[in-house]
């Protein structure tokens, strides 16, 4: 089954299924786990954008698309509203793919991001590489560059830099839940190493990637934290 958290293992290993199964069939297959269906939903859902969605909605949709893998066991006929469901999404969350509240679920622009590749690969589509970062990673950059703590670091005034810095750099707070934290702390992996796939970056973007090591190495106590 593949995995759905590309930030871990990206798009290769589906395209290498997909490419595998050509020289096997001439109707070409992939599977896809739960978790890349349920994605590949919420897109729908959403129209492609980060729209706001009812949990019992993924529900409905997910066993409308995928019976034989949202259904509740024991009834075919009836769709699971429990891990099935709510497994994928902690993980959608904690992995910065989704944004929940009180069972309201909307995909972020990396979730979005990441589910229109699935969907490209999906409907045979190469992935075009551009040159340039995705509509989620200069968000995120252009944000780390404009950051107090991303001045210091270029001054070498990084004993200025303090914890506050460090959540400003997440895009989040000390008040943040842990699964809040560790997605913020993924999308900001996710967009850094985006930003390390583009060649043409600017002096100043290059020196992210070097800011980023450092703050988790200096808060590598937060994380710890957050992380258990």
């Amino acid at each position: 089954m593949l995995s759905l958290v590309f930030a871990q293992f990206g798009v290769k290993n589906l395209l290498y299924k997909i490419m595998k199964n050509k020289t096997m069939s001439k109707k070409p297959s992939v599977n896809l786990s739960r978790a890349d269906k349920l994605l590949l939903v919420m897109l729908s859902l959403s129209e492609g954008k980060g729209k706001s969605l009812r949990f019992e909605d993924i529900v409905v949709r997910a066993f409308k698309e995928y019976p034989d893998d949202f259904h509740l066991r024991g009834y075919l006929e009836y769709p699971d509203s429990g891990d099935l469901v709510h497994k994928p999404l902690y993980e959608f969350r904690k992995n910065g793919l989704v944004e929940a509240s009180s069972k309201i679920f909307s995909l972020t622009l990396r979730g979005l991001s990441e589910a229109e590749k699935l969907k490209n690969i999906i409907g045979g589509r190469e992935i075009k590489k551009e040159g340039r970062l995705s509509g989620f990673g200069e968000k995120e950059i252009s944000r780390i560059e404009g950051l107090e703590g991303f001045q210091f670091f270029l001054k070498n005034e990084t004993e200025k830099i303090l914890d506050t810095d460090f959540y400003a750099y997440l895009g989040t707070t000390v008040r943040a839940q842990k699964n809040d934290f560790m997605g913020r702390l993924n999308t900001v992996n996710g967009a850094v190493n985006e930003l390390e796939s583009v060649s043409n970056n600017s002096t100043l973007r290059s020196k992210i990637s070097q800011f980023h090591k450092f703050m988790l190495e200096k808060f590598e106590n937060i994380i710890n934290k957050n992380s258990k």
